[in-house]
């Protein structure tokens, strides 16, 4: 059949690919400009340098500019051709001009088009204004003397938890709904342990900073090769293997043997566990271990999945773990498109579903499904577009954590909602001592057990038939690779 206009999905990749070629273009002018700026470079040729720099920078600001507006006009001709077939669809055979939109319609369209095209330069060049100031506030405080980083570091960290409370704000006046319990104490909890830093900090005259749940910036290691096989062995080195992703509790699996890296070469920190499986004639695809919680303290030491960090998850905020994923996953090599898995237990799984939420995550790395077990997922907005299975065991107290999404409205009615069309598993509780407050419920390995007892039937085993879900399941270990990165967090 001869196609008469636009393939709409090859129209939406293109937008894609200029979008994203545009964040890259900004993003590299931000941070290079910083760079040449304080740069050592006296006398005359430093000088002709900082100006040639400029234009270069403009230069790089135009072709972005240019990248997003040509993205924009893609996507706006997508949304036409739909409109145009849909018309054709229903209004085919009729006489005149049915279907073919008035002048007046053309006219709001454009300037609608026109006024969203302002806004996206403006968001864009915002953006790269607060990215470069980042950016540049980042070298200063690196190359500062101790005593003035400390005091740069607490300002950051106080400024950054105020921005916290504006986010709320605006996601409440876009959305309409108010900021959960959860999201609002947590939030709360932060701002006060950073103007408590700062009081301190200053007060010391920048001597001593505590860092009170301040969870700094994001670092990731390079990946390190894996061995793949019989889950209860070791690799050559001193990792356990990576099980062979064939089921979903296999799967899981994964997850849990990303907590065995900490602490090993390599992975003093923390580890993300990257996995691909290979298959013949298929992308690549890839699932992205994230375990939970391994530190408890909130003193913002190197490894950021602490209680910093589950702070920031519950108070809807992209935590500096969930950043080093990303930065993980860049590190990797994850071709733009392949198909991505996040699985995550506990805290793992919070920051699974706040990456899976993150349109610029999205936008860099196509996520078709995630897998929690053990994580509060019911406060954050996850595309209905994104295959979701969120397990809890029944007792397990650690989901139930943001309150079913409770928030109380301005005229004092508590509202009960989910901000996402997860499909969630109640599983029974194991057999044995549930231990204090039920937390032995959580225990990871346990999760693996429950769901291999249950996955042959039910929702997960429809889960597991779906066509996004069989991307990442083989039983040949010959087509699947693995390595792991390190998680680490800088002040």
């Amino acid at each position: 059949m001869t196609l008469y206009g636009m393939d709409v999905e090859s129209g939406r990749r293109l937008s894609e690919d200029f979008a994203r070629a545009s964040e890259r273009l900004l993003a590299l002018s931000g941070s290079i400009t910083p760079l040449v700026k304080t740069t050592p470079w006296h006398g005359p040729d430093g000088q002709k340098f900082q100006e040639d720099w400029k234009g270069h920078r403009q230069q790089l600001i135009g072709t972005a500019h240019a990248l997003k507006a040509a993205s924009n006009a893609v996507r706006r001709n997508v949304e036409e051709q739909l409109v145009a077939s849909e018309t054709r669809g229903v209004e085919a055979g009729q006489p005149g001009n049915a279907g073919v939109p008035s002048l007046f319609d053309r006219l709001v369209g454009g300037i609608a088009g026109g006024a969203g095209d302002l806004w996206d330069g403006a968001g864009d060049f915002i953006s790269t204004v607060e990215d470069s100031a980042r950016a540049g506030w980042n070298l200063l405080q690196d190359v500062a003397p101790p005593g003035i980083g400390n005091l740069m570091d607490a300002h950051a960290n106080l400024h950054d938890r105020l921005g916290n409370f504006g986010d709320m704000g605006w996601r409440w006046l876009s959305t309409g709904e108010p900021p959960s319990i959860t999201e609002f104490g947590s939030n709360t909890v932060l701002l006060a342990a950073a103007a408590a830093t700062l009081g301190i900090t200053a007060r010391t005259l920048g001597a001593y900073n505590p860092h009170l749940f301040d969870d700094g910036r994001p670092v990731a290691g390079d990946p390190i090769p894996v061995g793949v096989g019989d889950p209860g062995a070791a690799d050559e080195g001193v990792r356990l293997n990576t099980p062979v992703p064939s089921t979903v509790s296999a799967i899981m699996d994964g997850t849990i043997a990303a907590y065995s890296d900490q602490g090993q070469p390599g992975t003093p920190d923390t580890g993300v566990r990257i996995t691909a499986v290979h298959k013949p004639g298929e992308p690549d695809a890839y699932i992205i271990s994230i375990p939970g919680t391994t530190r408890w303290w909130p003193d913002g030491a190197n490894n950021p999945t602490d209680l910093t960090g589950n702070l920031e998850l519950a108070g809807g905020n992209l935590s500096t773990a969930a950043e080093a994923v990303r930065l993980a996953m860049e590190k990797a090599g994850i071709p733009p498109g392949a198909p991505v898995m996040l699985s995550g237990h506990s805290q793992g799984g919070m920051i699974a579903v706040s990456l899976a939420s993150n349109s610029e995550f999205t936008d860099r790395f196509n996520v078709t499904n995630v897998v929690t077990f053990g994580s509060p997922i019911d406060s954050t907005p996850i595309p209905a577009d994104i295959d979701v299975l969120a397990l809890q065991h029944a007792g397990d107290p650690v989901p139930k954590v943001d309150l079913g999404d409770a928030a109380v409205a301005p005229d004092g009615r508590i509202s009960l909602t989910q901000d996402n069309v997860a499909t969630k598993v109640t599983l029974p509780n194991p057999a044995g001592d549930p231990g204090v407050a039920n937390m032995n419920y959580h225990d990871g390995g346990k999760y693996v057990e429950s769901v291999a007892e249950h996955e042959a039937s039910g929702q997960i085993a429809e889960y597991s038939q779906k066509a996004s879900t069989q991307q990442f399941t083989t039983s040949d270990p010959g087509q699947v690779t693995s390595t792991v990165s390190n998680l680490s967090r800088k002040q």
